[in-house]
This record gives C-alpha cells, structure tokens and sequence, in this order.
C-alpha cells in the first residue's frame, strides 16, 4: 500500500475500504447508481412528482431522494421538476435547495450583517 493510500469505512455500510476516488464500497456505489438511474427514469416520465410518489416508485425513503436533490446530480442530469421541501421552511418547491422568499430573507440578513461588521465610517 503506497503511502497516499488511506484505509477508511464505506459511509454506507461500514466496510473496510482503501480510499480510491469516493467514499463508498464499489457494492453501495453500485446500488447507488441503480437508485439515481430509477430516480433520474421516474422523474424524467413525471415531472412534478412529489418526494414521496418518488421513493415509493425508487422502493427508497425519502431521504435518499432529497439527497439526490441537494447533490445538484439529478439537475445535472437534465431533472429540473420535481416537487420536495425548501431547506428552511418546508414550502413545496421544484428546483434548488431554499425557496424565494427563504433566499430573500437570507440576503437581507447577510447584508444586515456585513452592515454591522463594517467598522463606522465619520
């Protein structure tokens, strides 16, 4: 084993790996594939499925689905409708992680803090 080589767990299943380029067993990489691809399918057909239309028709919870969502894979992969909880608020949202109004609210409050660390100018 060279010295960059790094023995760690799967994130998925524990097992123990040499590190190579991910962080999981080539056995989880593969089902994780099968999952996107019957993900990415189910979404394609039906734009605007909910979480929970797709983890039943994944045989996934919806954990998984939202995973896939916030890796940006499945927008990557053309995916660009599918109905899952804003990060902060929970309203229904089609694309990104934060709704409007969350991300509106999440400027503002940037802005009020630069605000207040910029130091008084007289």
């Amino acid at each position: 084993m060279s010295q960059d080589s790094k023995l760690i767990a799967c994130r998925v299943c524990g097992v123990i790996m040499v590190k190579l380029a991910r962080d999981v067993c080539p056995k989880c990489f593969q089902e994780e594939e099968q999952l996107f691809q019957k993900v990415k399918n189910f979404l394609k057909a039906n734009p605007g499925a909910t979480l929970e239309e797709v983890a039943k028709h994944a045989a996934c919870d919806m954990e998984h689905v939202e995973a896939l969502i916030r890796s940006g894979r499945l927008e990557r992969a053309g995916v660009k409708r599918v109905a899952h909880p804003c990060q902060l608020c929970q309203a229904t949202i089609y694309d990104g992680v934060v709704c409007a109004e969350c991300k509106k609210s999440l400027k503002e409050q940037v802005k009020m803090l630069k605000d207040i660390s910029k130091p008084d100018q007289k």
